[in-house]
C-alpha cells in the first residue's frame, strides 16, 4: 500500500532541510554534479520554488502536456532558472522558512483537503514527490552520502518514469521495454517486450531522471538493442558526462 504522499513529502522535505541547515556555509555552496551549475543552496531554492509556484498556480503546464519532447524543454529550464535567480542571495535559513510557509498548503492539496490549483498537472502529488526525491539524491551525491535508495520517493519515481516512458514509446512506435530490478520486472508498454534492461531500482530512478549518460545506460545488463530506447531515458535532456554515485 502506497504511503500517504502528503506525509512522504513532509518527511522528505524535513530530511533535506535538517541536512542542509546543519551544513557549514562553505558546504552549502558545494557544486552539485547532478545539476550542472547549481550549488546545494540552489537546489534548495528550486525545491522552495516548486512549493511556492504550486500554491501560486504557476506551473509549466505546456512542459508536462508534452513530457519528454525536446521542443518544450526550454519552458521547464526557464521556469526552474527563475526559481533560483529570484532567490539569489538568500540564505539557506531564509529559503527553508519560505519553504515551510508554502509546504502546509501543498501537503493539504496532496491529502485532498484543498483542491489543486488549476495549473497543476495530472498526478501532481507524484510529480512533486518524485522531484523532491530526485533532488534529495542530488544533494546526497554532492556530499558523498548513500541514503534512502530504497525509499518511497525512489520507488514512486522509478515507477512513474517507467509509466511515462510507456506512453512515449507508444507514441514513437516502439515496442515495449522491460525493466528488470532483480526482484521484479516492470514494463514500459503493453505486450511482449523486444528488449530487457537490468539494473537496480535506484539506478533506473537515476537514469530515468537524466542522472546517467548514454554510455552508463548502455553498460546496464541488456537483452536486446539499447539504442532505440536511449533517448527515452531523458525527459529533461541528454546528459553528456558520466555521473557516479
Amino acid at each position: 500500500m502506497m504511503a500517504d504522499l502528503g506525509d512522504v513529502y513532509r518527511d522528505t522535505r524535513r530530511e533535506i532541510c535538517d541536512l542542509v541547515l546543519a551544513l557549514p556555509d562553505d558546504e552549502r555552496l558545494r557544486d552539485v554534479p547532478a545539476t550542472s551549475g547549481w550549488t546545494i543552496r540552489d537546489v534548495v531554492a528550486h525545491l522552495t520554488g516548486d512549493a511556492v509556484c504550486t500554491v501560486a498556480s504557476d506551473f509549466p503546464s505546456a512542459f508536462f502536456a508534452a513530457f519528454g519532447e525536446p521542443e518544450v524543454l526550454g519552458i521547464l529550464n526557464e521556469w526552474t532558472a527563475k526559481q533560483v535567480s529570484d532567490r539569489a542571495g538568500r540564505s539557506v535559513e531564509e529559503l527553508v522558512a519560505e519553504w515551510d510557509d508554502a509546504a502546509g498548503p501543498v501537503e493539504a492539496m496532496m491529502r485532498g483537503e484543498t483542491p489543486w490549483t488549476d495549473a497543476m498537472p495530472m498526478f501532481a502529488d507524484r510529480v512533486l514527490v518524485t522531484d523532491l526525491g530526485v533532488h534529495q539524491q542530488d544533494i546526497y551525491g554532492a556530499l558523498g552520502i548513500q541514503r534512502g535508495r530504497d525509499g518511497v520517493p525512489v520507488k514512486l519515481g522509478a515507477s512513474g518514469y517507467i509509466a511515462t516512458m510507456a506512453f512515449r514509446l507508444g507514441a514513437g512506435g516502439l515496442a515495449p521495454l522491460a525493466f528488470d530490478f532483480g526482484t521484479k520486472t516492470s514494463m514500459a508498454g503493453d505486450g511482449e517486450p523486444v528488449a530487457t534492461v537490468s539494473a537496480s531500482r535506484f539506478e533506473f530512478f537515476r537514469a530515468l531522471s537524466g542522472r546517467r549518460n548514454p554510455d552508463q545506460i548502455r553498460a546496464y545488463g541488456w537483452d536486446g538493442d539499447p539504442e532505440p530506447y536511449l533517448r527515452y531515458f531523458y525527459p529533461y535532456g541528454v546528459r553528456e558526462g558520466a555521473l557516479t554515485e
